[in-house]
């Protein structure tokens, strides 16, 4: 192990690499089409897979009707919204689409694994390094633009060792899902007793000494 070089991260494995965005990332910048669907970055889930339902927006509730001026993506490209990236708002592009003109689009090389980038920039540490880097007097007003994006670090293993930590993190997730629904089952299952025992002990079913 070695020390990484990166505030709050502490060490990390020999012959992982530490680099800078714009050695990973090249800005697209290609117009919108109208048959394109409309994603957005949400700050739960990442990079929707559907289109945009016609009631949401990202601020004044108005689509934007000329569509050359939303940003075409591509699956595996990397989109934030430079106004809500500092707290979290970036994400894996998973279909072609098309995104508000407020989001910036990085294209990875082949050296990074566009999901993998997703789960180190979604993590506390990788939101704060954004928040850092974000422009702005206050939270209101903080933008990351593509400069600031460009000179944050980021954790580059060796690409088979991304896909295979991306795998350990499917099975995890899969894993614990699995348990949060059985527990929620399961304290549904109680409420319900709690209620049935209520009815009893009110109705006269359940003597009280």
């Amino acid at each position: 192990m070695r020390d990484s070089g990166v505030e709050g991260l502490g060490k990390v494995p020999n012959h992982w690499l530490i680099k800078k965005n714009r050695e990973l990332f090249v800005e697209r910048k290609e117009p919108g089409a109208a048959f394109l669907p409309i994603l957005s970055v949400s700050l739960h889930t990442g990079v929707s897979e559907s289109e945009q339902d016609e009631t949401q927006n990202f601020r004044s509730k108005v689509r934007i009707e000329d569509k050359t001026s939303y940003r075409r993506v591509y699956s595996g490209d990397i989109a934030f919204n430079m106004m809500r990236a500092w707290q979290g708002a970036i994400g894996v592009v998973a279909t072609d689409g098309q995104v508000s003109p407020a989001y910036i689009i990085a294209s990875p090389c082949n050296q990074i694994d566009g999901e993998y980038f997703e789960y180190q920039y979604r993590t506390a540490l990788f939101i704060a390094q954004m928040d850092r880097f974000s422009k702005g007097i206050t939270d209101f007003r903080k933008r990351l633009y593509w400069g600031e994006f460009k000179r944050l670090s980021t954790v580059v293993p060796p690409i088979e060792e991304q896909k295979g930590i991306i795998k350990k993190i499917r099975e995890i997730t899969t894993a614990t899902d699995e348990v949060v629904e059985m527990t929620t089952k399961g304290i549904e299952r109680m409420k319900e007793f709690r209620s049935v025992l209520i009815s009893q002990v009110v109705t006269g079913k359940i003597r009280i000494s």
